[in-house]
């Protein structure tokens, strides 16, 4: 029997950490991964909007993640299995590929929607990166020109 408030603490700590310690593998696997999208994000971008948006959806991740840990080690009934659809839309677009696997997992998606909601992901987050690249590359464009003047 594993404890209760180890498996809490290393959700807690490393949201995923605990699920891997009570031998939920996959699902361990898929919160580290979008753990991993969050840490992305931050060292990327570490502006104060980043770091505020980024805290918020970690806390998304890390709550839910910490109190199940807790909830399987104790045997009682899960409240909350991340497999709400709300809540899947909701990571994949605020984590963006980083939470496919959590797609993947869910029960309330058909193949199709799955397959969809994964070609969607990807593509939003390449756009996103060429928007970035292109935004970047014009900004600093513009200060040479204005530090040229």
């Amino acid at each position: 029997m594993k404890s209760p408030r180890v498996a809490f603490l290393y959700s807690l700590l490393i949201p995923g950490a605990g699920q891997l310690y009570l031998g939920e593998r996959a699902k361990g696997l898929t919160l580290l991964c979008m753990s991993a999208g969050v840490m992305v994000s931050l060292i990327i971008s570490h502006t104060p909007i980043t770091c505020f948006f980024m805290g918020g959806i970690y806390l998304a991740v890390m709550i839910p993640a910490a109190l199940d840990a807790f909830q399987t080690a104790s045997g009682r009934p899960r409240t909350f299995t991340a497999d709400t659809v709300p809540y899947v839309i909701i990571m994949l677009l605020t984590v963006g590929p980083f939470a496919i696997p959590l797609l993947w997992q869910s029960a309330k998606f058909s193949k199709t929607a799955k397959i969809l909601w994964t070609v969607a992901v990807i593509l939003i987050a390449f756009i996103s990166i060429a928007v970035m690249t292109f935004t970047a590359s014009f900004l600093e464009h513009v200060m040479k020109q204005v530090g040229a003047v």
